[in-house]
């Protein structure tokens, strides 16, 4: 007896409540969404601490690279000449490698004023290097696309046409050319 009147009770608030209600359809075309009304146009923006797809800083711009200026103040360290990505009489990377076959080159870029040291994402000694190497420190990738053909520049330079892509992050891609990619011995 007891467990039918606990039943009872817990029954009878629900059949109150179904009583109570009206079978018509509510009209609330005048209800307003107040948070979609007053969201804010603008990127990046949090409203009711939920942040805007569109955030600041996803998509944030590489930052542009720098003249490496003095070529002869750069350390690339053991290396058995160099490469070098000029734009515009500036020079944008400087690479080279030690003469092994199996080294692995650095380059160097600068941004922001600062000397950013790159390694090479290759093992293939200075060949790799003159081929267009990929470098990174990390943080920022560089990549030479050159052409097949060069010009001799001299007796131990060669020219080629090319193009330095930049990346921050792995994300953004910024494109510096045509340039030319000139290794010397």
């Amino acid at each position: 007896m007891r467990q039918f009147s606990m039943t009872a009770l817990l029954a009878a608030p629900a059949l109150a409540l179904s009583a109570c209600a009206d079978s018509t359809d509510v009209d609330d075309s005048d209800i307003t969404d107040e948070a979609v009304e007053e969201a804010p146009e603008e990127f990046g923006v949090a409203v009711d601490n939920i942040a805007n797809e569109r955030a600041v800083g996803v998509d944030a711009a590489v930052p542009a690279l720098e003249d490496l200026g003095d070529l002869q103040q750069v350390d690339l360290g053991d290396t058995m000449g160099a490469c070098a990505f000029t734009m515009d009489d500036k020079t944008l990377l400087l690479a080279g490698s030690p003469a092994q076959d199996r080294a692995r080159g650095t380059g160097v870029i600068q941004v922001a004023g600062r000397d950013r040291v790159l390694a090479g994402s290759e093992l293939g000694g200075p060949d790799a290097i003159s081929a267009g190497p990929t470098m990174t420190d990390g943080e920022y990738t560089v990549q030479i696309e050159r052409a097949s053909a060069g010009t001799e520049a001299d007796a131990e330079t060669m020219g080629y046409e090319a193009t330095l892509l930049v990346r921050k992050d792995g994300a953004n891609e910024v494109s510096y050319g045509p340039g030319t990619w000139m290794c010397g011995v």
